[in-house]
């Protein structure tokens, strides 16, 4: 219990989720387009996201076609959606990994 209290306190120290219609829309991930982040992501949504979202959709929407921006993308994963089957990767997750998984999905958007 500790652990998960101290890890999201860390979590919302260190990142100020999205909320509809805030001024913190114009966050942007700060590794689109890097090659590492991209490798790091591929492996982080073939092991957490492909399950659901599949290669073009599934269970889940295709997320290489998502319209997200970025704060959108980053707040949907940490919080999940309610009345769906996405949970919330908030404490499977770092900020950092959602970053990743993004480029990988922005880097791949029109291959699928």
């Amino acid at each position: 219990m500790t652990v998960r209290v101290g890890a999201l306190a860390v979590l919302t120290s260190s990142l100020v989720l999205a909320v509809p219609g805030r001024a913190d829309e114009a966050m942007a991930n700060p590794v689109l387009g890097q090659p590492q982040a991209i490798e790091q992501g591929d492996t982080l949504y073939r092991s957490h996201c492909i399950g659901c979202h599949g290669r073009a959709g599934g269970r889940g929407p295709n997320l290489f076609e998502t319209k997200l921006s970025d704060a959108q993308f980053m707040e949907t994963v940490i919080n999940g959606r309610k009345g769906t089957q996405m949970p919330a990767w908030g404490l499977r997750l770092s900020p950092d990994d959602v970053w990743a998984v993004e480029a990988y999905v922005k880097s791949r958007k029109s291959a699928f």
